[in-house]
């Protein structure tokens, strides 16, 4: 796992983080899911997948090879042969980056649901089939761990036994939130129907359209991200507008208390997506965001005007060469490339 990868997994494992994000995809922002209605879950999806059948012929020899033994090879004695039935496994394994179990209360009744999120650096172009497996795995553990309860108390003659449940169990609702902490838009595919090279609609009828659910800064409005109410809505501005020092400016001088307040796991994370050079101070409160950014402007103005001076002065010695080459006297050089005498005393020894 890169730097990127565990600075997201870090600031979107906390609650109320994982709660903002939950609560844009699902209530508009409404604050419906508190950090306190998450649970840990494993991220961790392990599925056993039954490959093939495979008859193994052992053989077993008791005796010597009797002289006769050419004899006796078209016969079976079915003593000298078993015969085995052996199912052989593929494992199916996959991480999601933080998963939890959300309880909320609707009403007088509790509401369950399973949420992941899969924190991206980069587009992934098969997302839409990486995230329908990981969610078909998610739902087949919860029909093993039903059928594990419920194991040895079904009659082999009863209508459920094969399935390991009845009509009465109950499963519960698997969501997936794909995150791109980079400042693009997802230009990959965001259905199963976006993968496929086939528009007949009479075919698509009959086809599952798998679709995923995108956080994508780039793509987000100023209305949509003040549906984040927690650091969330910093980090995906900050990302949004990285490359642009105006605007980047204008929403740090606008929103400074909020940003002066984030996270240093929010601090740790834009410097890594983003390439800024923002110091932790970790015995203050709270960061000094509006000078992080002129620090930063400032040293890329510093490089760019050192860079310039040294192309500046690399040119002034290509023309020092030129003149000395042809001929002209030091008075005329000084005078045409603005140099004083020891310089052109000093490039003419290099020559």
């Amino acid at each position: 796992m890169g730097k990127k990868d565990i600075a997201e997994k870090l600031y979107t494992e906390n609650n109320r983080i994982f709660a903002d994000i939950v609560n844009y995809i699902l209530y508009d922002g409404a604050e419906i899911v508190k950090p306190e209605h998450l649970k840990e879950v494993s991220g961790e999806e392990l599925f056993l997948e039954e490959e093939a059948d495979i008859d193994l012929f052992v053989e077993s020899v008791a005796s010597a090879v009797s002289t006769d033994r050419k004899a006796e090879r078209g016969r079976s004695t079915g003593k000298n042969e078993r015969r085995h039935r052996q199912k052989d496994y593929v494992v199916q394994q996959r991480y999601r980056d933080v998963s939890r179990q959300i309880t909320i209360r609707q009403g007088q009744d509790a509401v369950y649901m399973l949420v992941s999120l899969e924190n991206q650096s980069e587009v992934h172009y098969a997302m839409p089939v990486r995230n329908m497996l990981n969610d078909s795995m998610r739902y087949m553990r919860q029909v093993n761990q039903i059928r594990s309860y419920r194991k040895g108390k079904r009659s082999p003659d009863s209508g459920d036994f094969l399935s390991g449940i009845d009509s009465g169990d109950k499963l519960l609702p698997v969501i997936t939130i794909v995150l791109l902490f980079q400042n693009r838009t997802w230009d990959g595919p965001r259905s199963i129907y976006e993968m496929l090279d086939i528009k007949d609609p009479a075919i698509l009828k009959y086809v599952q359209n798998y679709k995923i659910h995108v956080i994508a800064p780039a793509e987000l409005s100023t209305e949509e991200l003040k549906q984040f109410h927690s650091s969330m809505r910093e980090v995906l501005n900050f990302i949004k507008y990285s490359e642009d020092e105006e605007k980047l400016r204008q929403i740090l001088q606008e929103d400074a208390d909020r940003f002066n307040r984030m996270e240093q796991e929010a601090v740790q994370l834009l410097n890594l997506v983003t390439g800024a050079e923002i110091e932790i101070n970790t015995e203050q409160e709270v960061m000094d965001m509006c000078k992080a950014l002129a620090d930063m402007i400032s040293g890329e103005r510093k490089l760019g005007y050192d860079n310039g001076v040294e192309e500046e002065r690399k040119k002034r010695i290509r023309i020092i060469k030129n003149m000395l080459n042809r001929g002209f006297a030091y008075e005329d050089i000084m005078d045409i490339a603005e140099c004083g005498r020891d310089e052109i005393i000093q490039i003419q020894q290099t020559m």
